[in-house]
């Protein structure tokens, strides 16, 4: 039985073709495509040439936008591969017209714009209310820690400089030791002995260049206030990662509820999320053009400063409180344990006994008011409930009556708070499992910032293509100039509801 055999590839053909009959009508390039067609990139802040000026003449900024697109889509971030790409893909030769931009203007496109890139994805996300496919409803906020370019060899902190300068000095004692006690061996001391001197003599040169340069570091962190320090990427950190600590870059999100789009990122290098609701809640209200926004965090965002801010900006939130432990470890005498008498202004404890106010206090620029146990010295579960001599103390926000309001209406809707985990584990779960995108490729917050929002926006083209089809997206996008307009109109007049 004969096999299938193809076409002969030294047989000459004739035929008439052009590179779209190469390119399926459902092939997600269109996609790609139409979308960068309709953005007005100088709007955007992309840096722009002038096609007639003299000089080399330069690539549209659209060409390359396109072509690192498709890289986010497909996985190929890497500048040299997606120069590779240019001459052998198909798909690219249709997207790009058959252009071979080499790896130093793919890089450099990104490199001088890299502050646009951001903008694009808000632009994307006003397209996509546009469309239907973001209400603003309900969106989530939440973060996920990705790897920075940065290895372990490279990050130091206080401790693991000391840490290596005592097991440098070590080093350096036991060459000393070395060249102290020579081989006994007359003969073999004579044969090796120019050679292991100098190679000894090299290696504590070696051991002492590095000590020194550990020192400086050492002192000028000291100098600066900081306990760590990256060395390949100086923005990132070092932070908890799936519980193992690894240099990161904390990425956070704003998610819509209805079809689990993003509407806006923003890479930071805090350790945690807790001075990030204001922000992320903040840039989703402006981005939407909305006047009201109800947005839904974790706790790992309970923040009393973060929230009041939110309620200032008219952004309703839903959010849980962590347990905190008592001082003494008894959870019997947590503060939540004591119940506040606003008509009195004090606490009563679980044992009925009064804590009047006392005082108010600041802290970091926060004001509080103090409560005071007159009573504690006579309880005889003084030692359950504090550790401190003179009785027990609880302090209060002067604004806590509208943190309590948030807690409390989280609670009564609890079905809301439990689609936050639905609604932004579903990016992240994207990125990183489908896309691969566990770490960064760049260096540097302005880059991976960048990095970041080119992530999302190949999200968000993959997420709409499987809502809409491809067939379906080119159909919104045939008549350009209205799309334009629709987009010029929402961001001019604001369109808040």
């Amino acid at each position: 039985m004969a096999y299938l055999r193809g076409e002969n590839r030294y047989q000459t053909t004739f035929s008439i073709t052009c590179l779209d009959d190469f390119i399926d009508g459902n092939n997600s390039v269109r996609v790609i495509d139409a979308f960068v067609n309709m953005l007005d990139l100088k709007k955007n802040g992309f840096k722009m040439y002038d096609p007639k000026s003299p000089g080399q003449c330069p690539y549209d900024r659209k060409i390359l936008l396109k072509l690192h697109l498709y890289g986010y889509m497909n996985g190929i971030r890497s500048s040299r591969k997606l120069e590779t790409e240019s001459s052998r893909n198909m798909e690219v030769m249709w997207l790009i017209n058959k252009l071979t931009p080499d790896h130093g203007t793919i890089s450099s496109f990104v490199k001088d714009n890299k502050d646009s890139f951001r903008s694009i994805l808000k632009e994307f996300s006003l397209l996509l209310k546009g469309w239907g496919l973001i209400d603003g409803k309900l969106v989530a906020i939440d973060g996920t820690k990705l790897r920075a370019n940065n290895s372990k060899k490279n990050y130091l902190t206080l401790e693991l400089i000391d840490k290596k300068i005592e097991y440098i000095e070590k080093q350096i004692a036991e060459y000393m030791k070395e060249l102290d006690n020579p081989c006994d061996d007359a003969i073999n001391q004579a044969i090796t002995e120019d050679i292991n001197i100098e190679a000894i003599k090299e290696k504590i040169k070696i051991y002492e260049q590095k000590k020194e340069d550990h020192q400086n570091i050492q002192k000028d962190m000291k100098a600066k206030g900081i306990k760590q320090v990256s060395l390949a990427d100086p923005d990132s950190r070092g932070m908890k990662n799936n519980g193992r600590g690894e240099i990161c870059y904390n990425v956070q999100t704003a998610v819509d509820s209805k079809n689990c789009l993003i509407v806006d990122c923003e890479v930071v290098n805090d350790i945690n999320d807790l001075n990030q609701l204001s922000n992320m809640s903040a840039n989703a209200k402006k981005t939407l053009h909305k006047r009201k926004l109800t947005v839904v965090a974790d706790t790992g965002y309970y923040n009393t400063q973060e929230i009041k801010k939110c309620i200032d900006g008219k952004i309703k939130v839903y959010i849980k409180k962590s347990k905190s432990n008592n001082q003494t470890g008894d959870d019997a005498y947590r503060k939540d344990k004591f119940t506040y008498i606003p008509e009195d202004d004090k606490y009563i404890c679980p044992e009925g006994m009064e804590l009047p106010f006392a005082e108010y206090s600041t802290k970091n620029n926060i004001r509080y008011k103090r409560y005071k146990g007159i009573q504690c010295l006579t309880c005889s579960k003084k030692s359950l409930c504090t550790k401190a001599k003179g009785g027990r103390n609880i302090q209060r926000l002067v604004d806590e009556d509208i943190i309590e309001k948030v807690l409390a209406d989280t609670k009564i809707n609890t079905t809301i708070y439990k689609q936050r985990r639905c609604i932004v584990e579903h990016p992240y779960g994207t990125i990183k499992r489908n896309l691969n995108y566990t770490y960064f490729l760049r260096r540097g917050l302005a880059s991976v910032n960048a990095e970041a929002a080119s992530i999302f926006v190949a999200y968000n083209l993959k997420r709409v293509i499987n809502i809409l089809s491809v067939q379906g997206i080119c159909s919104y996008s045939a008549a350009k100039s209205h799309v334009v307009l629709i987009i010029t109109s929402v961001m001019l007049t604001g369109c808040m509801y």
